[in-house]
């Protein structure tokens, strides 16, 4: 199996995986990962439902995950032997709108389960200085993270970052005492000072 990223939005998608989808005999993949590699598709077309029983399909399956597979992408269901090919990930481009170098960024995913641990992760990141790029839940959002901080009596700047890629890409930069808007489903966020 090929686990193929292909990237955070439109235009997004690389040459190795734009490769790997042309030569595929059957992709997988949601309808937003399907949409953005449709130019590249030359096979049939499943939708995957269930991406916990991914171990299931057969070895030739070419499956299309958004972003970067292994940014809290289907790249931890890659098993021995399978090939992960890279995307461009949402942190990549966040990274690029604001000037902000990656390396400094501490990165966690409340998406798709329990947001507790994250926003212990993110009050200690934050606690120590760091920067987070924070991949978010419906329960632990900007204005919970903005709560936090007031109450951390921390006022650091928060960014959020919607549709990343799409023609209609949105940037605001807030901070916990004015925290940015969020207009979509389709966002992320990064705290801290490397924001200016």
């Amino acid at each position: 199996m090929k686990i193929v990223g292909v990237g955070v939005g439109p235009g997004m998608l690389t040459v190795e995986a734009a490769k790997a989808i042309q030569h595929a005999e059957v992709i997988y993949g949601s309808e937003r990962a399907i949409e953005l590699a449709a130019e590249h598709i030359c096979c049939e077309i499943k939708h995957i439902k269930d991406y916990s029983r991914l171990h299931e399909l057969p070895d030739n399956a070419v499956v299309l995950s958004t972003g970067d597979p292994n940014l809290s992408g289907l790249g931890k269901y890659a098993r021995p032997g399978d090939v992960v090919i890279p995307g461009i990930s949402s942190l990549q481009a966040a990274c690029a709108r604001l000037h902000i170098d990656q390396s400094g960024i501490v990165v966690i995913t409340a998406h798709g389960r329990d947001p507790a641990p994250a926003a212990v992760k993110l009050r200690s990141a934050i606690t120590l200085g760091f920067t987070v790029f924070l991949l978010p839940a419906y329960e632990f959002g900007v204005e919970q993270v903005a709560a936090m901080l007031l109450d951390m009596g921390i006022d650091v700047p928060i960014a959020v970052f919607e549709r990343l890629g799409y023609e209609d890409e949105r940037v605001e930069v807030g901070s916990g005492s004015e925290p940015p808007c969020v207009n979509s489903k389709l966002y992320c966020i990064m705290v801290g000072y490397a924001i200016v």
